[in-house]
């Protein structure tokens, strides 16, 4: 840790605040302050207004972790964020300018479209940026949510904040999450480093499971959100469950389609092997769910993915994993090596993929080894060298070593 050094730090999260509380289950904060790269932190972030939050049900309190905060407003989607971006500027530039004026350096993590105005108040002054890309903006007009003139001015809209990225990260430190935003946003004279956020270390590694016959346990986890393909993987298990009827499914997650999936279970019966555990906290309790689980399952068909985090948990608890080619899942799963990748939509490839890794314990096996190896060398442990090594190399004045 640098002695007087100021981080601020303005993300595309959702948080939570109820006067008293600003909270999160997001892993974004706690990875950066685990990084231990300045004395003082400072943090910008959207804070949508609920009642009575009990503190220990989340990951992130702010108010218990000594950091300065500047909300923003509430956003549910980009395209709230861009119909109330006239009533919601003069927020924006205020918190832009606190953050700004009280950080020697920014680390801000994009895509959304308030990021651009902290990064121009940034670059006024001559501070020095890490510009975090974790997430591909032109897939966010390809959910199922919107329709008509809504789709299409959305669509305009993530085509020019995908220019606006892509010129903004000409300047400073560029991290992305994942292969394909690597190969989006490189060029020869403003490389892109590829960063995955998470907590893993090396000690929590498990071996894979050997375990014999047919799979039973399935297990997704991630966000009830368009784009997550949950719909999918359920209809797919009540196909399967015809043949496989010790086959059970658990989602793990909260959002806004938890409701509507939850009842649409109900009414079709589902209720004995389709089962919505909501949030999941991640220490024991999620562990302990990857732990009981045979396979691992992220069906995302139009999500704008970086890389899921819950992919390299679930290698982490030696899970084998199946997945789509979205985003840059395809450019670490290796098909039939360390995963399953299915094209992204694709119902009968869905079913009969998952068909084949239920059937085969040899191939899940092999797979979650896979898993494990390539996971190896993510762990928060390599990603910390290589980010003060970059720090070090790019804003040398700033102190920060290797």
């Amino acid at each position: 840790m640098v002695q007087g050094l100021r981080l601020g730090i303005y993300l595309h999260d959702r948080y939570r605040g109820d006067g008293n509380f600003t909270v999160s289950n997001s892993e974004s904060l706690n990875f950066i302050r685990r990084l231990k790269l300045a004395e003082q932190i400072s943090l910008a972030v959207s804070v949508t207004p609920i009642r009575d939050i009990d503190p220990e049900n989340y990951r992130v309190v702010v108010e218990n972790l000594g950091i300065k905060l500047f909300p923003l407003p509430g956003w549910r989607d980009l395209a709230q964020s861009i119909v109330y971006l006239p009533f919601s500027l003069g927020r924006i530039l205020k918190a832009a300018r606190g953050l700004t004026k009280s950080s020697d350096i920014l680390w801000l993590r994009i895509p959304a479209v308030p990021g651009f105005f902290f990064w121009w108040l940034a670059r006024k002054q001559r501070k020095p940026l890490i510009i975090h890309v974790a997430g591909n903006v032109l897939l966010s007009a390809r959910t199922s949510k919107y329709k008509g003139l809504r789709l299409f001015a959305v669509k305009l809209a993530s085509y020019a904040l995908h220019l606006l990225i892509r010129w903004i990260t000409c300047y400073g430190v560029v991290l992305v999450t994942g292969g394909e935003l690597e190969k989006l946003f490189s060029t020869h004279l403003y490389p892109a480093y590829q960063l995955d956020d998470i907590l893993l270390s090396e000690k929590n590694l498990l071996a894979p499971r050997k375990t014999k016959g047919q799979a039973k346990e399935l297990l997704f986890v991630g966000r009830f959100d368009y784009g997550k393909g949950i719909e999918l993987l359920v209809d797919v298990v009540e196909e399967l469950h015809v043949d496989f009827p010790a086959l059970r499914l658990r989602l793990a997650g909260s959002g806004p389609l938890f409701e509507p999936i939850r009842k649409k279970t109900a009414e079709r019966g589902l209720g004995s092997y389709v089962k919505l555990l909501g949030f999941v906290p991640s220490t024991g309790p999620l562990q302990k769910l990857y732990r009981e689980t045979d396979i691992f399952v992220l069906p995302s068909d139009s999500y704008p993915e970086g890389f899921p985090r819950v992919i390299l948990e679930a290698w982490a608890q030696g899970l084998p994993v199946l997945a789509t080619r979205l985003g840059g899942i395809p450019y670490r799963i290796r098909h039939g090596e360390n995963g399953l990748v299915v094209d992204p939509g694709d119902r009968n490839q869905l079913r009969d993929t998952l068909r084949m890794m239920i059937k085969d314990d040899t191939l899940r096996y092999k797979l979650a080894q896979g898993g494990r190896e390539t996971v190896k060398s993510l762990t928060f442990e390599h990603q910390a060298r290589r980010i003060r090594k970059l720090l070090h190399k790019y804003y040398p004045n700033l102190g920060i070593h290797p």
